[in-house]
């Protein structure tokens, strides 16, 4: 071979392996910030023009070397309005299409930045306020060859309740009017308030004084029940040190775990007369029975280890609560 022959063929090989070298190297996302700032207002007008934006606004953008995060935000404070409107959004936006909201919010994220969807994430939270700890979170990214979705919701246990003129024999034959008079908003808290001050104003438990605390009672009622024993733990045993003393020595030691509850209960009207939604959440904690009182910070929730005891509780109280309603 002639040596003019080799050194062409070895330039050649030399200017491929400098190429095969930069496209080795991983790109520098922060480049181009100008450009994802422009896209992310891109990404905005699109929420609006697809009607996602009347829940959904872009909070942020994140760029690293080799990361993209996008986070989105909720127009509301309340984590109640949070959640209503996401499942609201979510329902609408599945029942007409075959992806789901997150893969929508994701696939546009990647489309309109244009990197590799293994570097992009969208994450969605229900507050970017660093005081307070986040209770809704969303995080979808790509992985093992689709789109991944991790959550955090809201810790507590939410049950709904639809009532329409037809649950009422008494009702029959009544105006739309004389029903919404009948089971106004405030009419029903009343019911629900009584029924609750009622259930909760005994307990089976020895040295136990369940007090209810109203919190708010205008749009919402919300209101708290504390020092209960026995109401979702129900196989809650005094413990053996407390059982020994009340049988050795004639004691009433009563160290069962304290429970408190928190209840906020809507009421929203059904459009065209078909009645109304109530909605109770229930949220529950418990403490040691040790002390007369739980201080502050004393009281873990049960949503790590009792779970399906306030699941269950859920279901019971949202049975009994109909009824009360229909009487």
């Amino acid at each position: 071979m002639k040596p003019t022959t080799i050194r062409t063929l070895f330039s050649i090989g030399a200017c491929l392996l400098a190429i095969s070298v930069a496209s080795a190297q991983p790109e520098n996302l922060t480049l181009d910030m100008d450009f994802f700032n422009r896209q992310k207002q891109t990404y905005q007008r699109w929420l609006d023009h697809s009607g996602l934006g009347k829940v959904l606004h872009v909070e942020a953008i994140d760029v690293k070397e080799q990361s993209l995060s996008l986070y989105l935000g909720f127009p509301y404070d309340d984590i109640d309005s949070i959640v209503r409107a996401w499942e609201a959004l979510k329902r609408e936006f599945e029942a007409e299409r075959p992806i789901s909201l997150e893969q929508q919010l994701f696939y546009k994220a990647v489309n309109l930045m244009e990197v590799r969807q293994s570097l992009v994430d969208v994450q969605i939270y229900d507050t970017y306020d660093l005081r307070q700890e986040p209770l809704f979170f969303r995080g979808i990214y790509f992985e093992d060859g689709e789109v991944q979705v991790e959550e955090s919701n809201p810790k507590s246990k939410v049950r709904e309740v639809s009532i329409s003129p037809a649950n009422f024999k008494g009702m029959k034959g009544a105006s739309e009017a004389q029903f919404r008079q009948a089971f106004s908003r405030q009419a029903v808290f009343d019911k629900v308030l009584e029924y609750a001050r009622k259930r909760y104003g005994s307990t089976g438990c020895e040295q136990r004084t369940p007090k209810v605390r109203v919190l708010e009672n205008e749009t919402v009622l919300r209101f708290e029940v504390e020092d209960l024993c026995r109401e979702v733990l129900t196989d809650e045993a005094n413990p053996l040190l407390a059982r020994i003393l009340n049988s050795c020595c004639g004691q009433d030691y009563n160290w069962v775990k304290r429970e408190l509850l928190s209840f906020i209960v809507t009421h929203r009207e059904l459009p065209e007369g078909k009645g109304f939604l109530l909605t109770i959440e229930i949220d529950g904690k418990y403490g040691s029975g040790l002390y007369e009182k739980v201080r502050r910070g004393g009281y873990l929730s049960m949503e790590a280890d009792f779970d399906d005891y306030l699941e269950r509780y859920a279901d019971s109280f949202r049975e009994d609560l109909k009824k009360v309603v229909l009487k």
